[in-house]
């Protein structure tokens, strides 16, 4: 079974996205913030992260850079979750990275996760 950690200061947000990934077959776990997430990502080190970009202390973004700088979690793919559509397309960053706009539709959510890791 594959683990997804869910990064997201927003609950509603997190609960929806663990009900659609629930539903098919994956474990989740959860961040509200991106410090908590980096020390989860560390020690758990999940097979796919999904990341809201725009978070207080370390946001989606930095938690990207922090993640790629750290030689046991750089090879860990992330999805980032934007309302903005141009911040996405600021950032051409490498492949192991994908980024949905808010709302996100539960295929689209399911389509990007299932993109980046095999079931």
């Amino acid at each position: 079974m594959k683990t997804i950690l869910i990064v997201d200061d927003d609950a509603e947000i997190r609960k929806l996205e663990k009900i659609i990934l629930d539903k098919e077959g994956f474990a989740v776990i959860e961040a509200e913030d991106g410090a908590s997430a980096l020390e989860i990502a560390k020690a758990k080190m999940p097979d796919l992260i999904i990341s809201d970009v725009m978070m207080e202390n370390i946001n989606g973004f930095m938690l990207f850079e922090f993640l790629r700088d750290d030689p046991k979690t750089e090879k860990i793919p992330m999805i980032l979750v934007t309302g903005k559509a141009q911040t996405a397309g600021a950032w051409n960053l490498d492949p192991n990275i994908g980024y949905l706009q808010k709302p996100v539709a539960p295929h689209d959510l399911l389509a990007a996760v299932k993109k980046r890791i095999a079931e």
